[in-house]
């Protein structure tokens, strides 16, 4: 029993690290993230870090891969439900812009996660391989999105797969700046409309221009 109860505590110990982190960096920025700080916000010894962790980097690095997970694995859940893909879609990236908003703290740790990994170009890093399994997931919608004709057929799936989830980190931090301006939903509305606006029968055809206007009415006023 006794040994049960210290493997939780001790369980709890990791757990506490791993919190303090994320509050220290989403509240004072990863700079503030010193050892010292850690453990007195974690209320545990400096030894716990090293028995845990092994460093002080390596906590930091779990803290802000966990951020990533825990903001980014609901939506991969999302895309990857059965049914309509333009509901699945644009339910994603609500939740996604919607939880930065309601967790600006959060928000600004995933930020800081984001800027970490560009530090180095492991391609096995966890954070970019979140981000990439959502760009794969999207794509895959949105070739389901082409393939029904539901968007126009020169979305690149791939590609646009990519510039959502740019848009996406745009407005996470576009919010954090500019807290009074629009707000996170009213973006992420304009953004999910964008594709699904953009009909096939809205694309140019070779008689006509932007928005089936007819290009002979150029040669009708002359």
């Amino acid at each position: 029993m006794s040994q049960r109860r210290s493997s939780s505590e001790d369980s709890a110990t990791r757990d506490r690290l791993l919190a303090a982190t994320t509050n220290l960096i989403a509240r004072d920025g990863i700079a503030a993230a010193t050892s010292r700080r850690i453990t007195d916000e974690a209320g545990v010894n400096l030894a716990a870090i090293t028995y845990w962790f092994g460093s002080k980097e390596n906590l930091v690095d779990a803290a802000l891969r966990g951020q990533v997970a825990a903001l980014v694995e609901p939506a991969l859940a999302i895309l990857e439900r059965d049914g309509d893909p333009v509901t699945r879609m644009a339910a994603a990236v609500r939740y996604l812009l919607s939880t930065f908003a309601e967790r600006q703290g959060q928000s600004a740790a995933y930020l800081t996660a984001l800027l970490e990994a560009t530090r180095h170009s492991d391609p096995a890093d966890p954070t970019r391989a979140v981000v990439a399994r959502v760009r794969e997931r999207l794509a895959a919608v949105n070739a389901e999105l082409v393939a029904s004709g539901a968007v126009p057929g020169w979305v690149d799936p791939d590609a646009m797969a990519a510039l959502i989830i740019a848009a996406a980190h745009g407005i996470a931090l576009q919010s954090t700046l500019d807290p009074d301006g629009p707000t996170v939903e009213s973006q992420a509305a304009q953004l999910a409309g964008l594709l699904i606006a953009a009909r096939p029968d809205d694309e140019p055809t070779e008689a006509s221009g932007p928005r089936g206007e007819d290009r002979g009415r150029t040669t009708n006023r002359s």
